[in-house]
């Protein structure tokens, strides 16, 4: 079950995860990513607390200006398009916590079951956003409009520097590593237009993107 929650006017869905089990032997496995810590959460400016598991959803309308009708060549008739080609792309975005390793500077161990490992982590540590092939200047518009509408703390690039001191206890049945890094978002939008003559078009956009914040440690099955 989810809730919504209103804030200046903007819904938000915030909707619990839920597991589902894939049944056959002949799918595929998918390399798996690191994962938010149990019990890492997201803190938003107004109280809010959004955990690893929930979701936050929100829409906008986009500037882009609509696409244009090919002219005619010599002795071709005109396609005449309906209205709605006018109108701007929607965008539909789902965000939801999302952990991103430290790639310029890893560090990772394996931890088995009731182990526990603590970094002492000094100087300077960047995180950088990871958007699709030519995505940018939609990514751009999904990065402001979320840094608006959800956490004022998301950015392109954020760089993390100080000294600071990390920890996690495997407190579940099974090994897993233990990757450093920060919990940022994970954007997933749809963007929805009407293309000449009157052609419902829509397009996925996932954006990868760091928040202001402290480092933690992600888990990673393998």
């Amino acid at each position: 079950m989810s809730r919504a929650i209103m804030r200046t006017g903007i819904p938000f869905i915030v909707a619990g995860a839920v597991l589902l089990s894939g049944v056959g032997a002949g799918a595929a496995a998918e390399v798996e990513e690191p994962r938010p810590a149990e019990g890492a959460e997201i803190v938003l400016d107004d109280g809010r607390v959004v955990g690893a598991g929930d979701t936050i959803t929100f829409a906008f309308e986009g500037d882009e200006e609509s696409e244009a009708l090919p002219k005619p060549g010599k002795g071709e008739a005109t396609v005449m398009a309906c209205p709605e080609v006018n109108n701007k792309p929607t965008y539909t975005v789902k965000g939801s916590p999302y952990f991103m390793p430290d790639k310029g500077k890893p560090q990772s161990t394996w931890l088995l079951p009731r182990q526990t490992v603590s970094w002492t982590v000094t100087g300077t540590h960047t995180f950088t956003w990871d958007i699709g092939a030519s995505a940018e200047a939609e990514a751009g518009a999904i990065l402001a409009k979320a840094k608006v509408s959800v956490d004022t703390k998301i950015s392109n690039s954020w760089t993390w520097t100080g000294t600071q001191t990390v920890t996690d206890t495997n407190t579940t049945s099974k090994g897993y590593r233990a990757v450093l890094g920060q919990v940022g978002w994970k954007l997933t939008a749809v963007k929805t237009w009407i293309a000449p003559p009157c052609n419902v078009k829509k397009k996925t956009l996932v954006v990868l993107a760091p928040r202001k914040g402290d480092l933690s440690i992600g888990r990673q099955n393998s």
